[in-house]
């Protein structure tokens, strides 16, 4: 006998339905600003669309304010444990969407601050930083390697999360590089004093201070 409770099942979305429901998920999460409705509308897509839905997330702030990216990462940071995101499925969508990350930034200015926030939002750990960067973390013969801001602006909201003390104490414990992420002809310790002094990142990494 079936029950009237059995869970309806959820079959992959194509693009443009998932695309068409993460836009209004985010235009009501940003309207009326309510955490458990967005949380259910999430869970409802289906853990077999997660990845997609993930790709959609990030694609859809690209290019919206910044007030509204920040309403909408504070969402993004419950469904790991109110929706079941796994950190796996989140970086494989923010990966994905790596790969073009560089061509958006040309017409969205702040495309590698949104994606850092999203990666810290998902929880992405700093030992897996790299490997959700893809090529961007490697791409460090420009002037101005993507990397770099990707990361400033993860740390910044991992401070936002967690506070200074823990993250330094993380970044300490993971031996986490910063100097990766910079032109590889600019890595003395006054030019990399210089860099994360300017993005205000200088009291996580005391031994350049």
């Amino acid at each position: 006998m079936s029950s009237a409770k059995e869970k309806k099942e959820v079959k992959q979305m194509d693009s443009e339905t998932m695309a068409r429901k993460i836009k209004g998920m985010i235009a009501e999460y940003v309207d009326i600003k309510l955490d458990s409705e967005f949380v259910e509308c999430f869970k409802e897509l289906g853990e077999i669309n997660y990845q997609a839905a993930v790709y959609d997330l990030v694609n859809n702030i690209m290019e919206r304010r910044v007030e509204h990216v920040e309403q909408v990462v504070k969402g993004v940071a419950l469904l790991e444990a109110d929706a079941g995101l796994s950190v796996d499925t989140a970086i494989a969508g923010l990966s994905e969407f790596s790969e073009q990350l560089v061509d958006i930034s040309l017409d969205a200015p702040n495309a590698f601050k949104f994606f850092g926030m999203m990666m810290a939002a998902t929880h992405v750990p700093l030992s897996r930083v790299v490997e959700t960067l893809g090529d961007l973390a490697t791409n460090v013969s420009s002037p101005l390697p993507p990397g770099f801001p990707i990361i400033a602006a993860y740390l910044k909201h991992l401070i936002t999360m967690n506070g200074e003390e823990k993250t330094r104490q993380d970044i300490e414990d993971a031996k986490f590089d910063i100097v990766q992420f910079l032109n590889k002809d600019r890595r003395s310790d006054a030019e990399v004093r210089r860099s994360l002094n300017l993005q205000d990142l200088l009291p996580l990494f005391p031994k350049f201070a």
